[in-house]
């Protein structure tokens, strides 16, 4: 389990944060969309209060690219002094060794701003929050498609898991991972651990593959993946993580991964959005489609 250190709170997320001071305000992390981290930080606070609820009170793993979309990135999920002052810190045991590890978990909009500082161009969430990390709270199917299906089969696919997950009992809520496929993500109560919940979404989508194995795959084989759509459950282990919503993604052009309605999917293209073109759909954060996820209580039964 976890002990929290003194500056881990509970309760909701704070949406008030003071004045950002970034160092090179002007530096640009992507020229294909010319993303400053000045507009990084402004997007991350104006999203905070969709996101949050989200990540908050979570271990993340935190994709930075200091020198921007074109060099090099790297994963960083343990927490260290060099890390901004508004960041906390959950402390999680080794499963091997048995050692504590010190994870960066967020909670603040400050500390939502200040990844901008440090280049942060994706934030990974745990699918269990801080006091329960044996028992997660999210069931994450990814659907991760060869470049030669086309978006109709995607989408048809990501309505065949909601179908389903509600003969399950269960509702889910459907978002972009800001590359070429989509998330469907279910809500339950963290009363389970991390292998009954893993081997519920093997079975829901090794069932998949066997009613259509021209198209569905669910093994990782690379070679394999021609004309299918790998369903990935993997998400659903200790220590997986899947992109937050309304997260950056550390590619050209700065994608973002974002909630969607179910109509959504009658679109003739597929959707996408990115940083630089938040002003195009910011009138979206008015409307949330996962609005229902913070409060919805469903068992995994």
């Amino acid at each position: 389990m976890a002990a929290l250190n003194a500056r881990t709170r509970s309760g909701a997320a704070e949406n008030v944060a003071p004045p950002l001071a970034l160092t090179h305000p002007g530096k640009v992390l992507d020229i294909e969309s010319g993303l400053t981290k000045q507009a990084l930080a402004d997007y991350y606070t104006a999203v905070a209060e969709r996101m949050l609820p989200h990540i908050a009170y979570r271990p993340v793993s935190l994709v930075r690219c200091p020198d921007g979309t074109k060099k090099s990135c790297f994963f960083q999920k343990h927490a260290t002094d060099s890390l901004p002052a508004s960041f906390e810190r959950v402390d999680i045991r080794d499963k091997k060794t048995g050692e504590l590890q010190p994870y960066i978990t967020l909670s603040t909009k400050e500390a939502l701003a200040a990844l901008a500082q440090i280049g942060v161009l994706e934030i990974h969430p745990w699918g269990s929050c801080n006091t329960s990390l044996e028992t997660p709270d999210r069931i994450v199917f990814d659907l991760d498609p060869d470049t030669t299906i086309a978006w109709r089969q995607l989408a048809d696919t990501a309505l065949e898991i909601r179908k389903r997950l509600l003969n399950a009992g269960l509702r889910s809520f459907l978002k972009t991972t800001g590359g070429k496929g989509l998330h469907v993500v279910a809500p339950i109560l963290p009363e389970h651990d991390w292998q009954v919940v893993k081997s519920f979404a093997h079975n829901v989508v090794v069932e998949m593959e066997k009613d259509a194995p021209s198209l569905y795959l669910t093994t990782m084989s690379k070679a394999a993946r021609k004309d299918k759509i790998f369903l990935d459950y993997l998400r659903n282990e200790r220590g997986a993580t899947a992109v937050a919503p309304y997260s950056p993604r550390a590619r050209p052009g700065v994608t973002v991964s974002l909630p969607l309605s179910w109509k959504e999917l009658e679109s003739d293209v597929a959707p996408r959005f990115t940083v630089a073109g938040f002003a195009g759909w910011k009138a979206r954060l008015r409307r949330d489609p996962w609005k229902e996820m913070l409060t919805l209580r469903q068992r995994l039964s």
